[in-house]
């Protein structure tokens, strides 16, 4: 039978055209970066995704209990947990399969993944430990273990976290790192400048105190940002960060997935501070209900509705990351602004909301919002029996709150006043775009992307931007500073995206540096060999 369901399936794949993409059927090395570069993240000892799979290697992975569901979960899109639409706007971090991948894995699964010559695959990602951006200033950490019930049920618990501070301090980044990564699945960073926060948790006995929808209700918290498993933490942008006053509290809001066994967490949050003159300062900005067109947020039961927000920007600003947020019944949720002059700039589309995956989106450069600009939000709610993650059923009334019963229809945002300038500031040059390159005229700088894989044995993808038409070169350093390879000199060359293929098979092992020259700019990024 298994035999019979082969040949349909090599009869089907040729005549749908899929044998023109893969000439035989893939093996390790040819789906091994798929894994890598998606799944290792959080599917990895000591991570969320750890009871489901291990991706460190073949054999853990096709070993692992729910290997052959792969397939479904990445042909549905469930996996990696992306929402937002790559299409509408890019981000940074961005995990998203091309189709070309999904047929890859799945054809490779349902010939029972064959192993082929493990040694010609790229060698597993190297994850460090701790603290992702360096040695933090201050470390807040829970002051006892919180317990999570094994009662396979999820959590949401706040927690206070007093930093201490005698003087002002101006934050350069903010770095949550889970205690037990296993069952933290999401957590919401609050600062919170009064003692609500401390008062709300002296009222209950257990240390912390519940809270759904956010910081608590009656806490006078401000949104600072959000980590999920395999979300990169980042600094401000460079030059810019966000005053902590004297005395002021971290909360963190953290959503407890189920467990089926007892299990503790003591999770930490790093402070990293500057003493740069002339900071500018991060307006994280929160845009509710109060900004909804229809006249009441209500959502009746057997009802699919959709509500829109219109928030007018009284002042020219840079922003650089995104969250929307709203609960259970929510359904999709796409932002976008208009300016004055009539032009539409994509913020944002989450084209299938699921509150599980809810994540601050990174912009790989700056857009500027200027002053008269309306930003707009539609949002959709699905208050039926076919909604499966509504939380009441039969379904009732749905209205404003912040339990698991009622919704929300926010968004939030982090800016800075507009500076001239500020949309050629690329955040975070190891961004490789999907699908197109960055967008011309926004980016006016020459720019390196990060080596991929990396490390490697075999073969090193080298990706670079020129925003215009004109002479350029790319060199690759060995540690001791000994030119290896001159790949590329040229008086003259294209503007757009470039991407070279560098064999390293004859490389010995070691750090190598790939350098580009162009327009007076030296970019410089690092990549391992390894055998």
């Amino acid at each position: 039978m298994k035999q019979y369901y082969k040949l349909f399936l090599s009869t089907f794949l040729l005549l749908s055209g899929v044998s023109n993409t893969f000439s035989q059927i893939p093996e390790w090395k040819d789906v091994a970066s798929i894994i890598y570069n998606n799944c290792t993240t959080c599917h990895r000892p000591g991570e969320i995704g750890a009871d489901y799979l291990n991706a460190t290697s073949y054999k853990s992975l096709v070993n692992s209990p729910y290997f052959y569901n792969i397939p479904a979960q990445v042909q549905s899109r469930l996996m990696p947990p992306w929402k937002a639409d790559p299409e509408f706007t890019h981000f940074l971090s961005e995990r998203i399969l091309t189709q070309s991948e999904i047929d890859k894995l799945s054809l490779w699964i349902d010939y029972d993944a064959p192993a082929g010559d493990t040694t010609l695959a790229p060698d597993p990602p190297i994850f460090s430990e701790g603290s992702q951006l360096g040695i933090p200033d201050t470390t807040l950490t829970m002051t006892e273990p919180y317990t999570v019930i094994g009662d396979n049920q999820d959590h949401y618990q706040v927690f206070v976290l007093p930093t201490g501070l005698l003087e002002d301090r101006d934050v350069s980044a903010i770095e949550f790192r889970p205690g037990n990564a296993k069952v933290v699945h999401h957590v919401f960073v609050y600062t919170c400048e009064d003692s609500s926060a401390a008062e709300l948790d002296a009222t209950t006995p257990e240390y912390g105190y519940p809270s759904f929808g956010g910081a608590g209700e009656g806490v006078n918290a401000d949104f600072l940002g959000l980590y999920a498993p395999g979300l990169q933490s980042r600094f401000y942008p460079p030059g810019s960060g966000i005053k902590f006053k004297a005395g002021t509290d971290v909360v963190i809001q953290v959503h407890y997935a189920p467990v089926t066994a007892d299990a503790t967490d003591q999770s930490s949050v790093n402070l990293f501070y500057t003493n740069a003159t002339n900071l500018r300062k991060v307006k994280a900005k929160r845009v509710g209900e109060q900004y909804i067109t229809e006249p009441v947020f209500f959502i009746p039961k057997n009802k699919v509705l959709t509500f829109h927000n219109i928030y007018p920007m009284d002042t020219t600003y840079s922003i650089f990351s995104i969250a929307p947020h709203m609960h259970l019944i929510g359904k999709d949720f796409k932002i976008w602004a208009v300016t004055p002059g009539g032009d539409s700039i994509p913020l944002i589309n989450i084209p299938k909301w699921d509150f599980n995956w809810q994540m601050l989106y990174s912009y790989p450069f700056m857009i500027k919002l200027e002053e008269g600009t309306q930003i707009y939000a539609n949002a959709t709610y699905d208050n039926t029996e076919n909604n499966p993650n509504n939380p009441n059923n039969p379904p009732m009334n749905i209205g404003y709150g912040e339990s698991s019963t009622t919704e929300m229809f926010k968004y939030f945002m982090n800016l800075l006043t507009y500076m001239p300038g500020d949309e050629n500031i690329v955040l975070d040059s190891t961004w490789q775009p999907v699908g197109v390159p960055p967008i011309a005229g926004i980016v006016s700088t020459p720019q390196l992307y990060a080596p991929s894989p990396n490390p490697s044995s075999n073969e090193v993808s080298l990706t670079y931007y020129l925003p215009d038409a004109k002479g350029f070169s790319l060199y690759i350093y060995d540690l001791s500073g000994r030119l290896v390879t001159t790949i590329n000199e040229t008086t003259h060359a294209s503007a757009g995206l470039h991407r070279n293929i560098l064999d390293v098979s004859t490389y010995a092992q070691g750090t190598y540096f790939c350098t580009l020259l162009s327009d007076g700019k030296r970019l410089t990024k690092k990549f391992v060999v390894q055998h």
